[in-house]
């Protein structure tokens, strides 16, 4: 019972810029795939800080990313 970030794939797919990969501060959690161009989330290792969502939508004014509450860790890290 927690939260996870969970990407708006058709919101990310606009920008191609990686940005929320570079901040995420827990390895190999925020992915990007080039074949689709968006980003995508490895809900099982995702702490829930919220630093994607501050850099997606406070800083780039993008609003691709979102928390999503979670009650396991089998929730999609992309809708």
């Amino acid at each position: 019972m927690y939260y996870v970030a969970q990407v708006i794939r058709d919101e990310c797919s606009k920008y191609n810029c990686k940005q929320c990969t570079l901040f995420c501060p827990e390895p190999n959690t925020l992915m990007y795939t080039d074949e689709t161009h968006h980003a995508y989330v490895m809900t099982e290792r995702c702490k829930g800080c919220a630093l994607c969502v501050y850099v997606c939508s406070n800083l780039l004014k993008r609003d691709s990313i979102e928390m999503v509450y979670a009650e396991n860790r089998d929730v999609a890290g992309v809708r």
